[in-house]
């Protein structure tokens, strides 16, 4: 039995998606490859791979479908999966700048082209990287409507894996649980690496490969006949202002950074290193990097990260304040406003972003989190953690309650919570090593490894165990990658 496997080609992910096709046909496997580009800008590296049948641009016919949207494709879109509402919501920053009523036209456009497409050459599968954008959200929401399996690729933070999911929420594959001795030597060394200091990556240890990319100038002129000839609808947070501060990162950076420190540096309560100042009990939340797709497109209710703030500051133990410390990577980019309200919330303690978080999560009686990766490092570090939102480790923190039930659900953490045993944590974490593979779907510009051949090698190698794992819908093992 064939394998149809459609590739979601996003951006300079196409590059990688090249590599495994070439990989995957040098290796005999039995698969019939499609794709879909987003945008434009990659369609050439697929040329001698696919065939043109089976390959879609979503905005080469686009204007014809979006004048032809009626009020029925519109509910249809609406109607499909999660929906087309739950979509939108998870934007990022594009399709926000619009009215509400063409948003909803756009989407649905969306959702028209990707469904005729998907419906005539029927994938078994779809292959998508962790979701960034609304139209691959719609992709989700027809993958769940017309069966189609997903393949959602998820990186395991400093689990140093990757793994396949079957939706857009980082969902543990069915298969998930077991786990094998040689799995549970590996995730002690992970939690020593972490201990240590060294957290992991995926594909961290693989050689760079360079690619030849083509000349800004080139790059500029093709990217901008794109938006005059095909893309004139296409909603994105990437606008001209975003594309010259992308060309402009080491000044931009640096002009935020004296930003902030001569500006927004008066509404921190603690300094860099002022450890003397901490309150004696407190509750730590850290603040997540936004706009970004672990949290628009997990918990987009979460975006305003205030609404944790006021749940947990309504929740406080005796005795306890709470802790906000920024993120280190969001220097001079949230606005004075943001600060500003945190500064006139009692019972809050703003802490500078390049104070030691490790150091504030061991003082912590309480850490919480929407879906951080600080919410893995409280479980290895005896912390306990409180989730609001979800992802692949939300098993292993306390789920938080509806609001009300919140100040009680909060101090019985603090006074009952049960350290992990070393035992339990080696063998949680070796659950994630047994679904998953040391490799990285990535921008290759900035993550150089992505294209090599190990790496490459290595995420067939995990697509291939995850298939078989899950078995095909006839109920027998695909056999169409080889061992």
């Amino acid at each position: 039995m064939r394998l149809k496997i459609c590739i979601y080609a996003f951006s300079t992910t196409a590059y990688f998606f090249r590599a495994l096709i070439e990989l995957c046909n040098a290796r005999k496997d039995d698969i019939e490859w499609s794709v879909i580009f987003p945008q434009g800008h990659f369609r050439q590296v697929f040329r001698g791979v696919i065939p043109p049948e089976r390959q879609f641009y979503l905005y080469e016919d686009f204007a014809r479908r979006y004048a032809a949207v009626d009020a029925g494709q519109v509910q249809r879109a609406m109607d499909s999966g999660e929906g087309l509402v739950s979509a939108l919501l998870r934007d990022k920053l594009g399709f926000r700048l619009l009215d509400k009523s063409e948003q909803l036209k756009r989407g649905a456009a969306i959702d028209v082209g990707y469904r005729e497409f998907l419906m005539r050459i029927a994938p078994d599968y779809l292959l998508l990287t962790s979701p960034e954008n609304v139209d691959d959200l719609i992709l989700h929401n027809l993958c769940a409507e017309l069966k189609t399996g997903a393949l959602c690729f998820t990186a395991m933070r400093f689990v140093g894996l990757s793994f396949f999911g079957d939706d857009p929420h980082e969902s543990l594959p069915k298969y998930f649980g077991s786990y094998r001795p040689n799995d549970v030597s590996t995730a002690r060394n992970i939690i020593g690496a972490f201990r240590a200091g060294m957290p992991l990556t995926p594909a961290a240890a693989y050689p760079a490969r360079t690619l030849r990319w083509p000349s800004l100038p080139r790059r500029m002129v093709y990217n901008e006949y794109l938006r005059w000839r095909y893309e004139r609808l296409h909603a994105t947070e990437h606008g001209y202002g975003v594309r010259i501060k992308h060309n402009l990162l080491p000044l931009v950076r640096q002009l935020r950074r004296q930003r902030f420190d001569r500006v927004l540096i008066r509404y921190f309560d603690i300094g860099a290193g002022d450890t003397g100042r901490l309150p004696d009990k407190y509750i730590l939340y850290a603040l997540q990097y936004t706009p970004e797709s672990s949290i628009n497109a997990l918990d987009p209710y979460f975006v305003d990260q205030t609404r944790v703030i006021d749940a947990l500051l309504l929740s406080l133990p005796k005795g306890f304040q709470l802790v906000v410390k920024e993120h280190p990577a969001m220097y001079g980019i949230r606005p004075g406003s943001f600060y500003r309200t945190l500064r006139h919330k009692p019972g809050l303690v703003l802490v500078h972003p390049s104070f030691d978080t490790r150091e504030l999560a061991m003082r912590a009686g309480l850490i919480a989190t929407v879906n951080g990766t600080i919410g893995l490092e409280a479980f290895l570090l005896d912390k306990p953690c409180i989730m609001f939102g979800r992802n692949f480790f939300a098993h292993l923190c306390a789920r938080a309650p509806v609001v009300n039930e919140m100040p009680r659900f909060v101090q019985h953490l603090v006074d009952s919570y049960t350290p992990t045993s070393e035992e339990r944590k080696e063998v949680e974490i070796a659950k994630f090593v047994n679904i998953g593979g040391d490799f990285l779907i990535a921008d290759p510009r900035y993550w150089r490894s992505v294209v090599s051949d190990e790496n490459v090698a290595a995420a067939r190698e995990c697509l291939r165990s995850h298939l078989s794992r899950l078995g095909a819908r006839d109920g027998s093992l695909y056999q169409a990658i080889s061992g």
